[in-house]
């Protein structure tokens, strides 16, 4: 006799097939939850199974014979278990019950005479299997029993569930590796295919200026400075998408005990801003345990924009740390320079947009790097910013113990 069919099977099994648990691996978390079944219900046989269209698979079993990894669907008791995802099913003698008096499942080596069944539903509603315990003698599960097997079946739904958002995980992550590997081809194609030609622009602009610019009218002369400046334009962008796709490969999961202080003074070294420029740190916290490139590379890109907009005799930039214990630190990198236009300073993190001073030329990359290291370990920025006095971004990391 064929089991019977929820009026949803085709929606249960294809959420069966996210999980990606069928024919898995043995896994000692499951193994533990039916043997812990087994020993509180005090029956010889304990399963996870699972309903595939035409079969019931164990994905966990104790006590069942060598080598029998499934059943037919038809045979399934699980498969009757299925049909009710809000009740635990109770078969005291399945020689008596008329759904079960002809299975052979009743009578030959498995000898399932009792069977107690939780359903596993899926955080969607569907039932897709049971933990159940089997015995080859009629009887019946105490109270205590029963509410234990089914705190034990939330248990192995909750392991599907983890199960499957690491799966997700994995996912993610190597769609990422992927998208980095375009990233990195399309830099490689940026450097030798388009570098190379602006190149040539920029030096014939050049031999025409040294050569013939006397000869030139002054519109002439005007569209061949305008000429070498759009190729000194062009040529700072590419360099910007390839520094880009460099701090996106290098960021590593290792971290380290960082010292602010000399994290911060290394970012002004390798800047060497020049002229009447002070950099000052004045929080507390004198190290962290966090990503150092990450850190280091967002008080190059921070101080480096505070550096290049400066539109003040005196330039400063001040740097503080505060420590949230057991959640976060929270960074402020604070300028006096010329500040960020109200309606520039939620899209200045996107890549390739300038809040454009007009002091100098900016392509939109650093802040986007600094966007893109911070969340990348888990934190985020934001920016407060009054025209003519300055800008202020704070970034926050969490703790990592």
């Amino acid at each position: 006799m064929s089991s019977p069919k929820p009026a949803n099977e085709a929606a249960r099994l294809a959420n069966l097939r996210e999980y990606a648990i069928l024919d898995s691996l043995p896994e000692d978390e499951f193994d533990d939850l039916t043997a812990i079944a087994a020993e509180i219900c005090g029956a010889p046989v304990s399963l996870i199974s699972l309903v595939d269209e035409h079969r019931q698979w164990f994905k966990s079993s104790q006590g069942m014979p060598p080598n029998t990894p499934q059943t037919s669907r038809d045979l399934a008791f699980c498969a009757y278990n299925i049909m009710e995802p809000r009740e635990t099913m109770i078969v005291p003698d399945a020689r008596l019950d008329p759904r079960f008096t002809d299975n052979e499942l009743v009578y030959n080596e498995l000898n399932v005479i009792f069977y107690a069944g939780v359903p596993l539903v899926s955080r969607e509603g569907y039932a897709l299997g049971s933990l159940c315990v089997i015995d080859h003698v009629p009887r019946e599960l105490s109270d205590s029993q029963l509410r234990a097997l089914e705190r034990l079946g939330r248990q192995v739904i909750k392991l599907f569930e983890l199960r499957r958002a690491l799966a997700e995980a994995e996912q993610n992550a190597r769609e990422r590796q992927h998208a980095y590997r375009i990233l990195r081809d399309f830099s490689h194609v940026i450097a030798h295919d388009l570098k190379a030609p602006l190149r040539n622009i920029r030096q014939a602009g050049e031999m025409l200026e040294e050569d013939y610019l006397s000869l030139l009218p002054q519109d002439g002369a005007e569209l061949l400075r305008m000429i070498q400046e759009r190729a000194v334009d062009a040529s700072q962008m590419i360099d910007g998408v390839l520094r880009y796709s460099q701090v996106t490969r290098s960021l590593q999961d290792a971290h380290e005990s960082v010292d602010i202080q000399q994290c911060i003074e290394r970012a002004v070294r390798q800047l060497d801003p020049v002229g009447d420029f002070h950099v000052e740190y004045v929080g507390k916290v004198d190290r962290l345990y966090t990503s150092s490139i990450a850190l280091l590379q967002s008080f190059q890109n921070l101080i480096g924009n505070a550096v290049k907009f400066n539109d003040k005799e005196q330039g400063r930039v001040t740097i503080d740390c505060v420590h949230e214990p057991g959640v976060q630190y929270v960074f402020s990198v604070e300028d006096n320079g010329p500040g960020i236009q109200q309606e520039s300073q939620q899209a200045i993190f996107r890549l390739f947009h300038s809040a454009g001073t007009g002091k100098t030329g900016s392509h939109g990359v650093g802040l986007s790097i600094v966007k893109h290291l911070v969340e990348a370990i888990g934190g985020s920025i934001r920016v407060e910013s009054t025209v003519g006095e300055g800008a202020k971004f704070t970034f926050v990391i969490p703790e990592h113990r």
